[in-house]
């Protein structure tokens, strides 16, 4: 019947207008399990799926008697970037058309770790097409305040999201620049537990056959279908065995090429020699006895250097030369302009000495260079050489031999001990819980899969178990390096034997690493200035301590040397 007055009109309103919140019979409304954990590595430390599963459902389904669609939603996914996940698209897809009317998850983070999403989730409660959330370590009310606090826990969980990148972004720069490999794998080599790189056998000749092939000016799509045809196998950890004497190997799995791949192989400095992770770069040949799979003038031929429009790659490659050479950590970052006092920045310089016109032959040298726009000094360059043979000057004159010297040294030396051997234990502690959590995750996703077959689409049980492989060589590791820092400390003996000579060794070693690594246990910075000019010029030098030594030098307790 068609209202005829203005209070039927009213009335009419008011009985089509949505329910209040409180009036809602939430046991009536359709609800979807989410559940989600991320298999890049920054959310590790999350539930296990089968975990939030069982959460939900007890805490949450049970609890209140609400209603679910179909089996519980599951991704391996990072929510840190939006419009990435397919299934949480679809449950979204499902919300707007009706289908759904509230999810359920374990933590609001498992929904989103970004803002583009979260808003949207907000945005659905705002315009009440999104009729109600449920999580089972926290309660939500569908009300401003409750959009608000939800609002801030996708905050802070992008915040920690980023924070946690930032990390790992800049742990694996530092890797990158100590000359560790921190992937899974990379085509013709094997990865040992320091992250170096060794030829794998007959997948490295093939992988040498590829660039040959490319430099003959064979098409990539030849290159695949050569590789595809060579029996190319790729290392996967596998466990090997019956259910009473399982074990994981790497083993040899077959690997499909196509154009991309072998696109990407091509541009890879690393077959020449050079470790690239984002801007960070490493010649190899500096920190082991790598084996390049291609020249540096063969990498050159297939690639323009314009591809990367990187000088800073340009001078990485044609500098790859012996470890014996140089390393470009050396003293890095501790080298100060006495002009502006910034941290001089370090590279190679080439010259070709008289004695090598006829060849050619290049000599480098390693510098540092002031780069501080206003600076007086900026664009001049001071030797390595100088500075390092001014600290073994220092080290000669100054020998910190007597037994309270040493005594210092060895109280240091165990206090240091015994704080390195808390950190190590602290991190043995949270490897073993995390073995636990794995080994508690594969038993609980077994029983699931053995409940519910059809939910073994969702899980990767091998996954699960290389992740608790590598858990257990990583507990291993530890427990080696605590031992190996308990019988670190020196006894006088070898304190007096090492430190009466150390300059005259660190003279004649050609291990720049081991010279970087001694110098930087004593000294916190140098200063450098220049005096003069043309034959004139040289450098003055000042420099910092580190205690005790700094300490030692100021009251005297020390044995002068030459010098």
């Amino acid at each position: 019947m068609t209202p005829t007055s203005t209070e039927e009109l009213k009335n009419f309103f008011e009985l089509s207008a949505p329910k209040p919140l409180h009036e809602i019979d939430y046991t009536k409304l359709r609800y979807a399990i989410y559940a989600r954990k991320s298999t890049t590595g920054d959310e590790r430390q999350e539930r296990s799926i089968p975990d939030q599963i069982r959460d939900c459902q007890e805490k949450v389904v049970q609890v209140h008697g609400l209603k679910v669609i179909g089996d519980p939603i599951t991704e391996k996914c990072s929510a840190k970037e939006p419009d990435i996940r397919p299934k949480f698209r679809q449950i979204i897809d499902d919300i707007k058309a009706g289908r759904i009317d509230g999810i359920i998850s374990w933590h609001p983070d498992r929904l989103s770790r970004n803002m583009k999403e979260a808003g949207e989730i907000i945005d659905l409660l705002d315009k009440g097409i999104l009729r109600d959330l449920r999580f089972a370590t926290s309660s939500f009310e569908n009300s401003p305040t409750g959009k608000m606090l939800l609002g801030i826990s996708f905050v802070l969980s992008k915040q920690y999201s980023e924070h946690l990148g930032e990390s790992v972004t800049r742990g694996n720069t530092n890797k990158t620049h100590d000359g560790k490999f921190f992937g899974r794998m990379k085509h013709g080599y094997t990865v040992n537990s320091q992250g170096q790189l060794f030829p794998d056998g007959n997948n490295f000749a093939l992988i040498q056959r590829a660039f040959e092939m490319r430099l003959s000016g064979e098409s990539q799509q030849t290159i695949s279908e050569y590789l595809n045809q060579s029996s190319y196998f790729v290392h996967k950890n596998t466990n090997i065995g019956d259910k009473e004497n399982r074990r994981y190997e790497y083993v040899h799995q077959p690997y499909k090429w196509d154009k991309d791949s072998v696109s990407k192989l091509l541009k890879d400095p690393v077959y020449a020699g050079v470790l690239k992770y984002g801007d960070a770069l490493c010649n190899l040949e500096e920190y082991y006895d790598f084996t390049p799979a291609i020249s540096v003038d063969e990498f050159f031929k297939i690639n323009k250097i314009t591809d990367f429009n990187s000088a800073k790659l340009t001078s990485s490659i044609t500098a790859n030369k012996k470890r014996e050479v140089t390393k470009a950590n050396l003293l890095r970052q501790i080298v100060f302009c006495g002009y502006c006092d910034k941290p001089f920045s370090s590279g190679l310089t080439s010259k070709v000495l008289a004695a090598d016109k006829e060849t050619g032959k290049k000599t480098l040298y390693y510098n540092y260079k002031c780069e501080t726009l206003g600076c007086s000094f900026r664009g001049k360059s001071v030797r390595a050489k100088q500075v390092v043979n001014f600290a073994l000057d220092i080290l000669d004159k100054y020998l910190f031999t007597t037994e309270d010297n040493y005594r210092h040294y060895a109280a240091d030396a165990r206090q240091h001990a015994i704080e390195q051997t808390k950190v190590l234990r602290s991190e043995l502690m949270s490897i073993t819980r995390n073995m636990g959590e794995a080994e508690k995750e594969l038993n609980e996703t077994k029983d699931l899969i053995r409940g519910n077959p059809d939910m073994a689409r969702h899980y990767d049980l091998d996954e699960i178990m290389a992740t608790k492989d590598r858990l257990v060589a990583k507990h291993k590791e530890l427990s080696e390096q605590i031992q190996t820092v308990k019988e670190a400390v020196l006894t006088y003996e070898q304190y007096l034997e090492l430190f009466s000579s150390l300059s005259s060794k660190l003279r004649s070693t050609h291990d720049i690493s081991l010279i970087d690594q001694v110098l930087r246990k004593f000294f916190s910075n140098f200063t450098v200035k220049q005096s003069g000019s043309g034959k004139q010029q040289r450098c003055e030098i000042d420099y910092k301590l580190k205690e005790p030594w700094a300490g030692f030098l100021q009251t005297e307790n020390f044995v002068l040397g030459r010098g």
